[in-house]
C-alpha cells in the first residue's frame, strides 16, 4: 500500500496542484509556515500558519491522496495552498519513499 509521502512525490503534486498552487505552497513551507503534528505512514496531520491556523490532514484512501483543509477554500482538484504546503513538507521529511 502507497504510503502518503509515495502520493504526494513532487512531479505528482506539481502536476495536480497547477502552478499558481504550487508556488503558494512553496512560499508558506519556504516562510517556514507548516508545523506537522503527526506523521505516519498513512495519515499526516499538520497545521499552517497563513492569516490564522489552519488545519490539514493528508490520509491514503484507495491508494490515492484524500487531503482536507479547514481554510473552506480548496479548489475542483481538492488541493489549496495549505494542502499544498503540508504535502511537500511531508515529502521531504519522509523517512522512506518507493
Amino acid at each position: 500500500m502507497a504510503s502518503v509521502a509515495d502520493l504526494v512525490e513532487p512531479a505528482e503534486l506539481a502536476a495536480r496542484a497547477g502552478e499558481y498552487l504550487q508556488r503558494a505552497g512553496d512560499v508558506l513551507r519556504a516562510n517556514g509556515r507548516v508545523r506537522i503534528v503527526e506523521l505516519g505512514p498513512q495519515r499526516v496531520t499538520a497545521s499552517v500558519e497563513d492569516g490564522g491556523s489552519r488545519s490539514v490532514v493528508l490520509e491514503v484512501g484507495a491508494s490515492e491522496l484524500h487531503a482536507t483543509c479547514d481554510c473552506g477554500a480548496p479548489s475542483a482538484n481538492g488541493l489549496c495552498p495549505h494542502v499544498v504546503a503540508v504535502a511537500a513538507e511531508t515529502w521531504h521529511r519522509a523517512p522512506n519513499r518507493r
